[in-house]
């Protein structure tokens, strides 16, 4: 029978040096005298391990990531626990404090450490390593700063940070290794704070502890955002309202404002102004948003605001950035979820303890949608400013167009960007640089560097205003010229309407005050819709058409909404016209009866017309065939104040009517105009259209291949061709406006 074997010992004492080698070892380390300054012999002593790292792979699984894996018995020689500090240390290398976990993966001398989460010295070959007990308590971090060393992230990352190194240990200099879309990412820890004073440099990261990255990180970012340019009263106003909540020494006499609403259209550059804030002001902030605070887990989200608020509280003066707040606390209806419920009663309860700890924490929140916001939010203690950033007018376009000019290369005149900014209507600050990207573009194609006027003009008929969008329709290029005739109603019309705008200052030196709104009547086919396309077209003004069925709805309220919103917007893109085609349909006579939709529209539509908000530069332009059958209230002084009627044409806009349509048919030589027009007496418009149609088509019925249409082919048409404009009609307008002048 074989002797037993001995298990083998893997460590001895050398009797000379008192330390403790690897069996394999000892003769190396008896032949090299005890020398200590080599890595040949790895040794333990006084609890210490001198050894060499290997550098692996991904930790196993099951392994904590931010573990060291040592040798069990090298582990009990230096007195480690499973899952206690170990601290690291090797030259030319930050200290490294790694959780113990046993492994026999490799030598047992020999440390190992996943080389994706090294960096700097630690990814060198051939250094002697340390690893020794962490002794003294460890601290759990509250709060900690850091910033990116090997790259200029233009985001923060601070919650994907806080994710990835829950439960590591860290300290002032500690250098985190991450990957953010294939980039490795070092991180430096800048600053670390914990709840009680601790000798122990080292702290441990937890659910609740605070990660914030420094600004210089990330403000790269906000100096590249739109150059804010006609907003500087807004800026000042919020700025005001900012200094005031940081002075501790308000705070005693009253309560200050610590929140605001900025709400206005897409695109006007509400976001960007609070940034421009937060950068110029230099003072901590946190930007909360709906989707990255929104989690499937109960009570999650409201614990991610508590902790964003905590970490804005902590760093004092600090400014909470809550962009689109109508995503986090949309008005409450039968529709509402538990959670949007939950999250907006977490929300006003932390707005309220600002006030309560006297918090020098001021919240900016944006909407696009004031109303969609939960009426909690906007009363006093809360969001209790509200502030609207307006569609820019002619004067902040040019504020904007010069901050945007200012970095770009170009030879465009003061006056030609006056120019441009007259004809921008309802362009927002995101409309107009993307106007100046464009005016750029068109600079490249022709092989130029310097941004010349004509590059801008033309980018004009590219960029459509992002303020008109729900409400613009395409004006065909319909001008004066293209309207035979009706001189004086033209001139009537441009009064109206041009000369007010582009003719301010003597209306005001006269007195007086322009027209409200204009109601175009007349027989059926007379051009009144062409008229106001034409009157949209030549005085380059925003144009906005509605025809009256549009604007109803079988639920109730949708209606009188639709009014108001029309009216909203047209404030919005001033200067600018509202044509009601077919306006007998809204604003026809009330009944004596219950007050049915149509009445609630038109007493929505007396209340827009002049009502507490005025209509500046907003014109109304109505057309209607049956003047008789609208409200008297709609026809008095300072609503629809301006009557033209648009008769059937005369011999003389006949004529014109005829030429202009001939010039654009192949006809022959013996037509002529002035037999037709005479011969066309009571004819409209449309119907003297409908003569040279008619005609056209009787000289292809009898050869498909004819050359040109002849007098004779008008001649037959005219035999059936009869005005349909019944005299009943027209006498229905002379008492219309014998009744307006009696009035």
């Amino acid at each position: 029978m074989p002797p037993k074997q001995t298990k083998k010992t893997l460590w001895v004492d050398c009797e000379r040096c008192n330390c403790t080698i690897t069996s394999n070892d000892k003769n190396i380390h008896v032949e090299l005298n005890c020398r200590k300054d080599q890595i040949k012999c790895p040794y333990v002593e006084d609890k210490k391990l001198y050894a060499w790292l290997v550098r692996g792979a991904a930790s196993p699984d099951g392994v904590p990531k931010d573990a060291v894996l040592v040798h069990p018995s090298a582990g009990m020689l230096i007195g480690a626990v499973i899952g206690g500090p170990l601290e690291l240390t090797r030259e030319g290398a930050p200290k490294l404090v790694k959780r113990m976990w046993p492994s026999k993966m490799s030598a047992p001398a020999a440390v190992m450490l996943p080389a994706a989460d090294l960096s700097g010295a630690w990814c060198s070959d051939n250094k002697k390593i340390t690893v020794s007990v962490l002794q003294g308590e460890v601290q759990e971090a509250t709060y900690l700063s850091v910033r990116i060393k090997n790259h200029k992230l233009e985001i923060d990352i601070s919650d994907i940070l806080k994710h990835n190194f829950r439960n590591y240990f860290i300290s002032i200099g500690s250098i985190l290794v991450t990957y953010y879309f294939g980039k490795k990412l070092e991180i430096e820890v800048t600053n670390v704070k914990a709840s009680t004073k601790s000798s122990n440099s080292w702290y441990v990261t937890s659910d609740s502890t605070i990660w914030t990255m420094e600004n210089d990180t990330v403000k790269n970012v906000n100096k590249r955002l739109i150059n804010l340019g006609g907003v500087d009263d807004i800026l000042d106003e919020i700025r005001t309202l900012i200094d005031i909540s940081f002075d501790p020494e308000v705070a005693t006499n009253f309560q200050p404002t610590r929140g605001l609403l900025l709400y206005g259209h897409s695109g006007t550059g509400k976001t960007a102004m609070c940034k421009y804030l937060i950068e110029n002001i230099s003072c901590f902030h946190v930007e909360i948003s709906g989707p990255a605070i929104f989690s499937k887990y109960f009570g999650e989200t409201e614990a991610t605001m508590r902790i964003l608020f905590s970490r804005a509280t902590q760093n004092e003066p600090s400014i909470i950035l809550v962009d689109e707040i109508e995503t986090i606390c949309p008005r409450r209806s039968a529709g509402s979820t538990e959670q949007e419920r939950r999250v907006t009663s977490a929300f006003v309860a932390l707005l309220d303890s600002l006030h309560e700890q006297n918090s020098r924490v001021f919240v900016l929140a944006t909407t696009r949608k004031p109303d969609a916001i939960d009426p909690m939010l906007r009363r006093f203690g809360r969001l209790d400013k509200e502030i609207e950033v307006p569609v820019p007018d002619r004067i902040r376009r040019k504020g904007i167009l010069c901050s945007l000019l200012s970095n770009l290369s170009h030879k465009v005149s003061s006056q030609e960007i006056n120019s441009i900014s007259d004809l921008a209507h309802g362009y927002v600050a995101a409309d107009l640089i993307n106007l100046c990207t464009q005016a750029s573009l068109k600079c490249i194609k022709r092989s130029s560097k310097v941004i010349q006027h004509e590059d801008l003009i033309a980018a004009l008929t590219i960029v459509r205003p992002s303020a008109m969008r729900e409400l613009l329709i395409e004006v065909p290029n319909v001008r004066w010229s293209d309207i035979g005739g009706q001189q004086n109603l033209k001139l009537k019309l441009r009064q109206a309407v041009e000369w007010p705008i582009k003719h301010s200052n003597s209306f005001k030196r006269l007195g007086i005050r322009p027209p409200s709104g204009v109601l175009l009547y007349g027989p059926p086919g007379c051009s009144k819709t062409m008229i106001a396309k034409a009157l949209a077209t030549e005085s380059g003004l925003n144009f906005l058409s509605i025809k009256g069925p549009e604007l109803f709805s079988k639920w109730v309220g949708e209606s009188e909404r639709a009014v108001r919103d029309l009216f909203t917007k047209a404030r919005q893109v001033a200067p600018s016209i509202i044509f009601f085609d077919e306006m007998d349909a809204i604003g026809g006579e009330r009944s004596t009866g219950e007050a049915g939709v149509h009445e609630r529209v038109l007493a929505q539509l007396l209340t827009e017309l002049d009502g507490v908000v005025p209509l500046n530069s907003v014109t109304i332009l109505a057309a209607t065939n049956r003047p008789d059958k609208i409200d008297r209230a709609l026809l008095r002084p300072g609503r629809l104040d301006r009557l033209i009627y648009v008769p059937l044409p005369d011999f003389e806009t006949r004529l014109q009517i005829l030429e202009l349509k001939l010039d654009k048919m192949s006809v022959s030589d013996d037509i002529n105009p002035h037999s037709l027009s005479c011969k066309t007496e009571g004819f409209s418009g449309a119907e003297l259209h409908a003569l040279c149609h008619e005609a056209a088509l009787q000289a292809l019925e009898k050869d498909l291949d004819c050359p040109a249409v002849t007098m004779e082919h008008f001649e037959q048409v005219l035999t059936e061709f009869k005005p349909r404009t019944p005299d009943s009609l027209l006498k229905v307008y002379e008492i219309f406006a014998l009744g307006q002048k009696s009035g």
